[in-house]
């Protein structure tokens, strides 16, 4: 009998894990290429991006090392930016707002861009304007993956 509790148990546990929404966020440091033709420089990964509300469409060229994932957002509200789309303000745990803030204090990263890529789709190219520290704002996300996101966070 107490192996058919135990058995009962361990299902309804691995039944719960499977229903979990799965999201993917990535960050990546990047820039707009200058020669579209031209093969990425070492180290840089192309990347093709048709153009979004507040990035250009063209190349752009891609660190490998993320800047932040999913992992790093503590918290999260969909936005609606008047250009159009769905966004997610998010907030971000000390280790990615340590990461942001010395990557934003060098100036030579000031005016490029941070590539968001989710569930593997390149979502969009933020230029980096300003100093980033603890919250930023993504886009590209569709109103799923905002859902996905929140209900993510909730069951981590």
């Amino acid at each position: 009998m107490n192996w058919k509790v135990a058995l009962a148990g361990l299902f309804l546990v691995l039944w719960g894990c499977g229903s979990k929404p799965t999201i993917s966020v990535q960050v990546f440091p990047a820039v707009l290429a200058t020669a579209p033709d031209a093969p990425a420089p070492a180290g840089l990964e192309r990347v093709d991006f048709a153009g979004s509300p507040r990035a250009a469409g063209g190349v752009y060229h891609v660190r490998p090392d993320t800047l932040l994932t999913e992992w790093n957002i503590i918290a999260s509200r969909s936005v609606s930016p008047p250009e159009g789309g769905t966004g997610a303000a998010v907030r971000l745990n000390a280790y990615a707002k340590t990461k942001m803030e010395k990557y934003t204090a060098d100036e030579a990263n000031l005016r490029t861009y941070l590539g968001v890529r989710i569930n593997g789709r390149w979502a969009d190219f933020i230029p980096v304007l300003d100093r980033i520290s603890d919250r930023m704002m993504l886009y590209g996300f569709t109103e799923q993956e905002v859902k996905d996101l929140d209900q993510y966070l909730a069951n981590r």
